[in-house]
């Protein structure tokens, strides 16, 4: 799938980059990478997703107990300890570690005089529960007061299961459940475990002609436990559903599997495992991945082979049965599976259908119906992931189409998640009139985008870097007073105490000043001043977010944001046509370094070829060059050879440049202009002399004709034959 580019590309990065770096960056999904395949891909929830919907969450007070990280439960023993600690002083705490060393229940009871009647009777039932004097321990835990009612109703019910009593128990760990909801501390969240206990002895009742209806009750108390938020739920569903799926060892008897899909919630249990298996299985229209006879699809198959077998014609979640035929190409059912539905997967997998048949405007009436879904995360029925997945299709279906302006709307709010994608439009496709009319009407300086499955740390503040892209890209089509007001005024300064602003001021100063200064030499200093600034701060000011530069991964890394070229289906003329007129120039590595170069050329084109500043200004140019074009490094070299003074530095050129002296330049162009004007007199003094006698006298004779004919009154004198 195209989503898992991501982490195709982390992982070969991470292989491939050996000691350099340790691992990253964590790149942001691109659905662009592969349009074919990001249309075509399975829409599927997380298991977890789908194992925490199977019901409506209950609307009471009851909590799962866990830890904050993910796959971590705390130890039981370590859990009662820390509820103990916030019960008992440490003098009784003490006390009830002597009685849990205790060989019998009544050993214990005799330690544990000094303590509160509820914990001392607890505990005495623990140590008898312990040692497998189940109705002892059943007895103590029935004389319980309040404090620990909830912990004794638990334990009631497992030492009733552990005798087989198994209604006892059921009624046990329903009390529990009553007993915190009417407000009994439940500091270890015993009655959201008490739905897996009750769901358990289901399982083991799991027989023969009862099969159906014990592993459906198993099943809602399992989907009761895991909508409370219990990890252990959602595992324990996973357990049931992989049992008769895909067992271990795999079995031939598909009995337990035809019992089990007649229950609805089962067939959705089933239904959104296989879909969490698509992994497994390659698309059976995608020829360039391999069919490696995985078992997704042996798991998809089979369930589908027994719903229909028992003529399910209406099975509960058909919009994820659309989308499990649709993934093993059985677009028939897909079909009418998805047009029993009106919910967002439902239209989603439509949309998919419609794509197929080649009717975009069919799939994009879909996918608008789909993404509706998108800003209601509490109804709809598609997890974080596939909420923000939708709308990135259908902006991504919208620039198939051409509909460039509509892309970028419905791409941006989840830009956090579809950053590249979003640097794609913004860079290449639109112009920047169309992005600065984006920027100006929908992303406001201080304006926020709300956070989306998949946040990525470059993508932190869209606005806020989408409007330095554009103000990157104004300086770029040499609109610079334009750009400064699209980057952030709070940025905070560098190491020098400027901020990028300061710098593109600077920066435009110094191309004002190339313009305007009169002399050459002043010029000069003006065009190195602007070619300092594009090398060392042209990334901030002018640096591309994606190819070729990389902004957005601080220049660090040559791939992972956007797109360096365009390819493979669902691409326009258009789009190519925009991509190759939008490129900056040059289109390469660092472009701003090659643009300092050309101004250093520039400046060093106005320098006497003699002067200090002459080599030292083509010394810097060199330097920028030479780590990433050697050729074009040495070409600068050889102009130095061929037209400039020998300077003792000068042995490393391009290594260790002095600062360009543009004063001595300019009084070395008035000095060497006076030294060759004294020269030529003195060599052609004579012919000189003659020319400036010669001068004089015609001056002479002019003048004293023209004095003659004012005093004749412009009358010519009389003259004779």
């Amino acid at each position: 799938m195209a989503r898992r580019n991501f982490f195709t590309l982390a992982a070969l990065l991470c292989f491939g980059a050996g000691l350099a770096v340790a691992c990253g960056p964590f790149f942001p999904w691109q659905l662009l990478d592969d349009r074919a395949a990001a249309l075509k891909a399975t829409p599927a929830n997380s298991f977890t997703f789908e194992a925490s919907h199977l019901v409506p969450a209950p609307s009471d007070s009851l909590r799962a107990v866990q830890a904050d990280y993910a796959g971590q439960e705390p130890a039981p023993d370590e859990a009662r300890a820390k509820a103990d600690a916030a019960d008992l002083t440490p003098a009784q705490l003490a006390l009830v570690e002597r009685m849990r060393t205790a060989s019998d229940g009544d050993a214990a009871l005799a330690l544990g005089g000094a303590l509160p009647a509820a914990e001392r009777l607890y505990t005495a039932g623990a140590v008898d529960f312990r040692a497998g004097n189940y109705r002892q321990a059943i007895d103590r835990f029935a004389a319980v007061g309040t404090e620990r009612a909830t912990w004794a109703a638990f334990m009631t019910g497992r030492a009733e299961a552990a005798l087989g009593h198994d209604a006892h128990a059921a009624e046990a760990f329903a009390r529990t459940r009553q007993l915190a909801r009417d407000g009994a501390p439940d500091p270890l969240g015993l009655a959201v475990a008490s739905y897996g206990e009750e769901a358990r002895l289901h399982l083991h009742a799991a027989k023969d002609a009862a099969y159906p209806g014990e592993i459906g009750a198993a099943v809602e108390l399992y989907a009761q436990q895991a909508a409370l938020g219990a990890r252990s739920g959602v595992d324990s569903l996973r357990i049931i559903a992989e049992g008769l799926l895909d067992p271990d060892p795999p079995s031939d008897d598909p009995t337990h599997l035809r019992a089990a899909v007649g229950v609805p919630i089962v067939q959705q249990l089933l239904v959104a495992y296989a879909l969490d298996r698509i992994e497994d299985e390659p698309m059976p229209d995608r020829p360039d991945v391999a069919d490696s006879g995985a078992a997704g699809k042996s798991i998809m198959t089979a369930l589908l082979a027994a719903l229909e077998n028992r003529k399910i014609e209406n099975p509960a979640g058909a919009d994820r049965l659309a989308a499990l035929c649709y993934h093993i190409g059985r677009f028939d059912c897909a079909a009418r599976f998805a047009d029993r539905e009106n919910g967002p997967l439902a239209a989603w997998v439509q949309a998919k259908l419609a794509l197929r048949r080649g009717d975009l405007p069919a799939a994009a009436a879909a996918y608008a119906i789909a993404s509706r879904a998108f800003p209601d995360a509490a109804r709809a029925p598609l997890d974080d992931t596939h909420r923000t997945l939708v709308v990135g299709e259908q902006g991504l279906l919208t620039l198939v189409r051409g509909d460039y302006w509509g892309a970028m709307t419905q791409l941006y709010p989840v830009s956090a998640t579809y950053w590249g994608d979003v640097v794609h439009l913004a860079e290449r496709v639109l112009t920047v009139d169309e992005l600065k009319r984006f920027v100006d009407t929908q992303v406001p300086a201080g304006s926020k985008v709300e956070p989306t499955a998949g946040d990525f740390a470059l993508a932190a503040d869209p606005p806020t870097r989408l409007r330095g892209l554009l103000g990157r890209r104004l300086v770029r089509e040499n609109r610079i007073q334009e750009a400064a007001a699209y980057f952030p005024p709070d940025e905070k300064p560098d190491d020098t105490g400027h901020t990028t602003v300061y710098y593109l001021n600077a920066y435009a100063a110094a191309l004002q000043d190339a313009a305007d200064r009169w002399w050459s030499a002043d010029k000069a200093r003006a065009w190195f001043s602007a070619a300092d600034l594009a090398r060392w701060h042209g990334m901030e000011t002018m640096g591309t977010e994606g190819p070729p530069d990389y902004f957005a991964l601080d220049g660090n890394y040559e791939t992972g944001v956007g797109q360096a070229k365009l390819e493979g289906g669902f691409v326009t003329t258009d789009e190519q046509s925009r991509f190759a007129a939008s490129a900056p120039r040059p289109d390469q590595r660092y472009h701003y370094r090659t643009i300092a170069v050309e101004q250093a050329t520039h400046a060093a084109d106005l320098l006497p070829p003699r002067s200090q500043a002459f080599a030292a200004v083509l010394c810097h140019a060199a330097s920028w060059m030479l780590d990433r074009d050697v050729a074009a490094g040495q070409a600068l070299y050889q102009r130095y050879i061929r037209e400039g003074a020998y300077l003792p530095w000068a042995a490393h050129f391009g290594r260790d440049c002095p600062d360009p002296d543009f004063d001595a330049a300019k009084r070395f162009r008035r000095d060497h202009f006076a030294r060759d004007a004294r020269h030529f007199v003195s060599r052609y003094r004579w012919p000189l002399g003659g020319l400036v006698i010669a001068l004089a006298a015609t001056t002479l004779w002019a003048k004293r004709r023209w004095t003659f004919f004012r005093r004749h009154g412009g009358r010519r004198p009389a003259t004779h034959d």
